[in-house]
């Protein structure tokens, strides 16, 4: 009712359309409303028709405003009240609620793994620094809590930023605080750690966001580099593919190519890669290619070789192709046509080293990087002994040391197992080993090994106990030769191609009266003829001999002669060249000599005249070197029996050697003697019934110890009963002897000699036969020529004396020698003695024994 009201009193000032007033009528305005207020007038009782008089209107609206106000106050008044209280009780219930979702809020914020902290509208109006400013702090504050104090502080934790860091946190939060800018900033500390900054306004609150991003960002940062450098080296992959000097392509499972690179262009005749693209065109074969797919279908990795027509040339490639996923396939093919060459004359090389190394009578094995055994020659079989089947097998080398070590052909180890690990670890040394094995069975061996190019060790094995045993006779000889040279009446020097004095024996000093002291230093030849000038007034000769020692130009010849001093003494000297270049000069003391020759020659100077050249020779080994060696061989002998005292072991050998040597000498002047006695015809022959087993066993005795020091094998053939010989037994041994002595000198390790006799109706015939060198046949006709030498298997010849005798010998017994040899077959020469009484020469005496 009130709102109709106020709607009435609000009528008549509602605008209306104007209208004229016509005879006084009302406005239209005021028509319009009684129209529209006359039910409401009637209702209350007022006259309708009086709403049309304008005072009477205004009036009636006036009260009625007064009315409606009156009510309006009192209607407000009392839903005032009733609002009030309602609007409390809403209040109430409303702040329990936010209560709650503010206590929800802050245990949320408490849990939050960052650290919140929060300016409310009180702090930001405090003071900076002071108490009051500071912001609170909520969620993980482990970061930034003070060490020092516990507390938790907002400006500690800037102090712990690094750099400009601090500074931009603080001007950033003051103008959130300030202004409600947010902010976003990414600080790091002194430690390392990395955390984002969020700052934003939340109402009149200002809220900073701490979160520690350390290991994500390091995970981040490491994730993009990782990013950025496989699209680096995916670009640089596909770059280097492209320039690669051989052709590679991407295809997919199908066969389409996807694509190729300029070598694959080239290699299809194509203009460009494009173009191969455009036109699809295959590199492989169609039957390689459909081998390659096979496998590539079951998941494999797919490889091999076909011939390819590249710029019109067939060349063999190697075409490797493999999954590369998202249904694709990669490819490349390599030009192997060099290499397959390269194999080829590898191959060829290794089987020509294998055939050549086989042929070697040094062992020779070879194991591979599996330490197993690669190749081995037939002297590695026969040096060890070992199973050519298990060697087949390719054992591994510790296997076969295992082997040779259960069938003692290994040296003796303390710790076999550590000996055999520290070999076994030479396949990891850059090393080269070189060792002797000095084997059970008494052989030395001398083992070898170094890297193989190929990979493992390639070892040589030589048996050199032969050697060691003709060094060790080499020394011993050396020292003989030196104690014999020592002990020489005569004087030896050996000059150097240099002309400086290399070496010289004792009889050197004494025959030019040198000190020890002088020869010290390897004195110039020229130096020695100056310090001893006063000695000889020969000065042709003494030029001609500095001539041939310090001339590299001069004609080296022998040259001897002889110089007579001025004190009388009559020197014989020769001087002699050496294979090295060195020079050998002799002297020779023929002082008494020549007095004897000159008292000879006044005595009967024609006989001297017809037969000089024998007498001074037999002269000068009867006076020099016999009466010598029978002396040093007296003396050496009193030595050795140990007359004057005991020798030591050193001293015996010595001894031994003298003795040796000397002896050796002695036959050889004897044999000397008995050769210018036989030419003379002075030769007696002291004939009586000789025994010839007795004569061939002698002989056997005599042979035994030098054959096996040799390791030949020395045979008889030679019946016990084969009876007596009428003969000179000391000539006949002589044969015998001088015909084992030449077997001897020609024979090597594992040759054999036969010493016999043969008996028939007329004769006897001793025979010494050997499987040595033999000798060729344009020599036969000269071997029993006086010395005629030839050089033994070391190089050595004798004095060509031996046969000489022994055709002698025989023939004075009246018999006569043969001779059967052959190069590489060896010798057979036998003496064949007549039964009967030899008729003996003129001036030969027989004595016939009992």
């Amino acid at each position: 009712m009130v709102f109709a009201a106020c709607a009435l009193l609000a009528a008549p000032f509602a605008p209306a359309p104007a209208q004229a007033h016509e005879g006084g009528a009302a406005p239209g305005w005021l028509g319009g409303w009684a129209e529209n207020a006359a039910p409401f007038l009637e209702s209350i009782g007022v006259d309708p028709h009086l709403a049309a008089d304008p005072s009477y209107v205004a009036g009636l609206s006036f009260a009625l405003a007064a009315v409606v106000l009156a009510n309006l106050f009192a209607f407000w008044s009392l839903r005032s009240v009733r609002a009030a209280r309602g609007a409390e009780a809403r209040r109430a219930e409303d702040l329990e609620g936010l209560m709650k979702r503010v206590n929800a809020a802050e245990a949320i914020l408490a849990a939050e793994p960052d650290a919140v902290f929060i300016w409310t509208p009180e702090t930001m109006k405090a003071s900076p620094g002071t108490l009051q400013a500071r912001p609170r702090i909520v969620g993980s504050t482990s970061a930034i809590v003070d060490p020092s104090s516990g507390a938790v502080d907002f400006d500690y934790f800037v102090s712990r930023l690094v750099g400009e860091h601090g500074a931009k946190l603080r001007d950033a939060v003051n103008r959130l605080r300030s202004r409600g800018a947010r902010f976003s900033l990414i600080l790091q500390t002194v430690q390392g750690h990395i955390f984002e900054a969020e700052g934003r306004p939340a109402g009149a609150q200002a809220v900073l966001w701490l979160r520690d991003v350390t290991g994500e960002r390091a995970e981040v940062s490491r994730l993009m580099e990782r990013i950025k450098s496989a699209d680096s080296a995916q670009l640089r992959l596909t770059e280097q593919l492209g320039l690669l000097p051989m052709p590679a392509w991407r295809r997919s499972f199908d066969g389409n190519l996807l694509w190729v690179n300029e070598a694959y262009a080239q290699a299809v005749d194509a203009a460009s890669p494009g173009e191969a693209l455009e036109k699809q065109t295959r590199l492989a074969p169609d039957a390689l290619q459909r081998e390659l797919d096979k496998v590539l279908e079951e998941g494999g990795r797919a490889s091999g070789q076909g011939r390819v027509v590249i710029a019109g040339e067939r060349r063999n490639m190697e075409i490797t192709e493999f999954p590369i996923g998202e249904g694709q396939v990669a490819g490349i093919a390599v030009d192997v046509s060099a290499l397959e060459e390269a194999r080829q004359e590898l191959r060829r090389h290794i089987e020509a080293h294998r055939t050549t190394l086989d042929k070697l009578t040094t062992a020779v094995a070879i194991f591979g990087p599996d330490k197993r055994l690669k190749f081995y020659n037939e002297a590695y079989v026969s040096l060890w002994g070992l199973d050519e089947a298990l060697l087949k097998e390719e054992p591994t080398e510790g296997e076969l040391l295992d082997q040779l070590r259960a069938a003692r052909r290994l040296p003796e180890q303390a710790n076999y197992q550590d000996w055999r690990a520290r070999r076994l670890e030479l396949y990891r040394s850059p090393e080269p080993l070189e060792e002797y094995w000095h084997l059970p069975d008494g052989q030395t061996v001398r083992v070898m090994g170094q890297a193989h190019p190929f990979g493992g060790l390639i070892y040589v094995y030589e048996n050199v106990t032969e050697k060691l045993h003709l060094e060790s006779s080499y020394n011993v000889l050396e020292r003989v030769q030196r104690e014999t040279l020592d002990n020489l009446k005569e004087a030896v020097a050996v000059f150097g191609s240099d002309g400086r004095l290399k070496l010289h024996n004792p009889a050197y000093e004494e025959i030019w009266n040198f000190a020890a002291a002088e020869l010290e230093n390897e004195p110039h030849f020229n130096e020695l003829a100056e310090a001893s000038t006063y000695l000889y007034d020969n000065e042709e000769v003494w030029g001609d001999l500095r001539a041939r020692i310090t001339s590299a130009g001069a004609v080296r010849a022998e040259q001897s002669g002889r110089v007579e001093r001025p004190d009388g003494t009559v020197i014989d000297y020769a001087l002699v060249p050496l294979p090295d270049g060195a020079t050998l000069l002799t002297f020779v003391d023929m002082t008494d000599s020549t007095r004897m020759e000159r008292a000879l020659r006044e005595r009967n100077e024609a006989l001297e005249t017809a037969d000089r050249l024998k007498s001074e020779f037999i002269s000068h080994v009867s006076y020099q070197l016999r009466t010598p060696l029978t002396n040093i061989i007296g003396f050496g002998e009193i030595l050795e029996a140990e007359m004057f005292g005991e020798l030591t072991p050193k001293q015996h050998e010595y001894t031994v050697g003298i003795l040796d040597s000397s002896n050796q000498l002695l036959d050889l002047v004897n044999d000397i003697l008995d050769l210018a006695t036989v030419e003379a015809g002075a030769m007696a022959l002291e004939v009586s019934d000789v025994d010839i087993f007795d004569v061939v066993r002698a002989a056997e005795e005599f042979a035994h110890r030098p054959a096996q020091k040799n390791k030949v094998t020395l045979k008889v053939e030679c019946p016990k009963d084969i009876g007596a010989l009428k003969a000179d037994e000391r000539r006949i041994k002589q044969i015998m002897l001088n015909l084992l002595s030449n077997s001897l000198a020609f024979t090597q390790a594992g040759d054999t000699i036969v010493i016999g006799a043969a008996r028939s109706d007329s004769e006897v015939a001793l025979f010494v036969s050997d499987t040595g060198d033999g000798i060729r046949p344009e020599h036969q006709a000269t071997v029993f020529d006086r010395f005629e030498a030839r050089s033994g298997p070391d190089g050595h010849s004798g004095a060509g004396l031996g046969l000489s005798l022994v055709k002698s010998f025989v023939e004075l017994h009246g018999g006569w020698v043969t001779l059967e040899s052959a190069p590489e077959m060896g010798t057979r020469v036998t003496c064949h003695l007549p039964l009967h009484a030899p008729q003996l020469r003129a001036g030969t005496t027989l004595q016939v024994g009992s």
